[in-house]
C-alpha cells in the first residue's frame, strides 16, 4: 500500500472553484443569488474557515440544485473536513448530471485513494484522464492508482505524462523518483534527477530518499512514500 505524503494539497492551496471546468455544468442558469453565495464561500475556504465555507455552498445549492460545478465545490470542502462519504456521494450526483465531469472523477479518485479503495480509485482517475487528457494532476493520481496496483509502467507512463504537460509540477516529479527508487535494481541517477526537480519546485527534503540516493540501494522495507498534490 502507498500512504499519501500530504493529501489534498491542491485543495489546500486553491478554493474548490478550480472544479468547474466541466463544460455542460458550467452551461446551466446559475442565479445571481447562487453566485454571491459561491463566491463568499471561496473567501470563506482561503480564510480556511471550511464550516462557513460548506454553509454558503449549501445554500447556493439550494438556489442551482442541478449545477455539477457547486456540487463539487461542496464535496471538495467535505474532503477537506474529512467527511469523504458525503463527498463521494455529491460527486456521485454531480456525475449523474453530466458522466464528462472531469473534476468530479478526479476528486472521487482522489477519495478512493485516501479510503485505499483502489480499484475504485483506479477507475475514478482513468476516467479523470479521458474526460481530460491534458490535466496533469489526473495523470499523477492515475500514475499513484497504478502504483498501488503493481503495474510499473502504467504508473511510470501516467507520471511523466504528468510531467510532461507541466514540468513546474513538484509532487509527479517526486513520484518519479520514489518510482525509480522502488525499481530492481533502482535507477539512481533517474531518481536524482526528478527528486532534485522537485526539491528545486518546492517540495520538503525526504531523509528516506536522501539516504537511499546517497547509499545507491532502495530497501523494500523503507520505501519512500509517493507525494499526493490531491484533491
Amino acid at each position: 500500500m502507498i500512504p499519501l505524503r500530504h493529501l489534498l494539497l491542491l485543495l489546500l492551496l486553491s478554493p474548490p472553484a478550480i472544479c468547474r471546468s466541466s463544460e455542460p455544468t458550467s452551461q446551466v442558469f446559475v442565479p445571481e443569488e447562487a453566485r454571491a453565495l459561491v463566491a463568499q464561500a471561496e473567501k470563506s475556504f482561503t480564510h480556511g474557515d471550511l464550516g462557513e465555507a460548506e454553509s454558503f455552498y449549501k445554500k447556493a445549492l439550494a438556489f442551482s440544485p442541478d449545477n455539477g460545478s457547486i456540487l463539487v465545490s461542496l464535496a471538495a470542502v467535505k474532503t477537506r473536513r474529512g467527511k469523504l462519504d458525503d463527498s463521494n456521494a455529491l460527486l456521485q450526483q454531480a456525475l449523474r448530471l453530466d458522466l464528462k465531469n472531469g473534476p468530479a472523477w478526479l476528486l472521487l479518485g482522489m477519495n478512493s485513494l485516501a479510503q485505499k479503495h483502489d480499484d475504485a480509485a483506479f477507475a475514478a482517475l482513468a476516467q479523470a484522464v479521458f474526460c481530460d487528457d491534458h490535466n496533469p494532476r489526473a495523470h499523477n493520481y492515475l500514475g499513484i492508482a497504478a502504483g498501488r496496483k503493481g503495474w510499473s509502467e502504467a504508473s511510470e507512463q501516467e507520471l511523466s505524462r504528468a510531467v510532461e504537460l507541466d514540468p513546474h509540477y513538484a509532487d509527479a516529479n517526486f513520484n518519479l523518483a520514489v518510482l525509480y527508487l522502488r525499481r530492481t535494481p533502482p535507477l539512481i541517477e533517474l531518481a536524482r534527477r526528478h527528486y532534485q526537480q522537485a526539491l528545486d519546485l518546492g517540495s520538503p527534503k525526504d531523509p528516506i530518499i536522501e539516504s537511499k540516493l546517497g547509499k545507491s540501494i532502495a530497501t523494500p522495507e523503507e520505501s519512500p512514500s509517493p507525494s499526493s498534490a490531491l484533491p
